[in-house]
């Protein structure tokens, strides 16, 4: 029985699709637009050992509230990955208005907790409203920087290639192999717990800075992600790009499902959740539209 339950904030509903909860009458369904910085964070979802950001927003909740509450959130991004857009919905019965709760928990995180988690905006949703269950796609990028240059800012960003050899045409060309629905089993994390490892990548677009063209930008939209799936793909892409790896190992893994087969997983700090999208006109928007081309 999870915690809201006991608290008798929600009720359990079952659905074709699995189980549901819907707020009580009287209990307000909160979702809360953040954006954080992940080196400091073991990654979203809650864990025995290690600071994460699920566990940071409910201890900033429950200073706020004294409410014990749980936070669903829309991705359980892994450690040292960056959330430009992240959502989470919990259940409460606490009727201060939203901006007041904004501003009173941006204050707790920023100064009492010391965190690099900020709070854009909150919003009341529907009773049964999920965070995670209900998005309909989400927007990932990666950023790579090869050549022997440095950038102050662009530089630690990214991940950094060293090599005499970098393809970039090539990179964008084996990055193509992987759209469309496959058995991503082959890039997945050995710890990944998914029943299913078919996953559909709706686009992926891959550019260089306009000024400073040694920094490249590996733009991934689809419905889902497997444990690691985004590095891993864009891991066996730059060994590629760099001559480590032959042309057709993206194609082949897919088709084989080898794990071992393909490249290093690329680094954590170089990969951001850019943007999630639970709005049906916004989503077709962003597989067609070219104005996310900004750093």
């Amino acid at each position: 029985m999870s915690l809201e339950t006991q608290n008798n904030f929600i009720e359990r509903i079952e659905t074709e699709k699995g189980v549901r909860f819907k707020a009580l009458p009287g209990v307000r369904n909160l979702c809360l637009e953040i954006s954080y910085r992940g080196e400091g964070f073991m990654g979203y979802q809650s864990q025995p050992h290690g600071v994460t950001v699920q566990d940071t927003l409910s201890k900033a909740w429950q200073i706020l509230t004294q409410e014990t509450s749980t936070l669903y959130g829309c991705s359980r991004l892994d450690a040292g990955v960056h959330a430009n857009q992240f959502f989470v919905n919990l259940y409460t019965r606490c009727s201060r208005p939203m901006e007041d709760i904004s501003r009173a928990l941006n204050g707790i995180l920023r100064t009492h907790l010391n965190v690099a988690i900020s709070i854009y905006q909150i919003r009341e949703v529907g009773a049964d409203f999920n965070a995670r269950f209900d998005t309909l796609g989400k927007h990932y990028r990666y950023r790579v920087w090869y050549g022997r240059g440095h950038h102050a800012q662009l530089t630690p960003a990214s991940w950094a290639v060293r090599s005499r050899e970098f393809n970039a045409a090539l990179l964008s060309e084996v990055l193509q192999d992987v759209v469309g629905e496959h058995d991503f089993s082959a890039f997945r994390a050995a710890d990944c717990t998914a029943k299913s490892t078919v996953r559909k990548i709706e686009r992926i677009d891959v550019w260089a800075h306009p000024l400073v063209p040694e920094a490249m930008v590996l733009d991934v939209w689809g419905e889902g992600f497997l444990k690691n799936m985004v590095r891993n793909i864009a891991g066996t892409a730059v060994d590629i790009a760099v001559g480590k790896l032959c042309r057709e190992t993206m194609s082949a893994a897919l088709e084989h499902g080898i794990r071992s087969k393909i490249g290093q997983c690329a680094p954590a700090h170089a990969l951001t959740l850019q943007r999630v999208f639970y709005a049906q006109e916004q989503w077709q928007a962003a597989l067609t539209e070219t104005s996310h081309r900004s750093l």
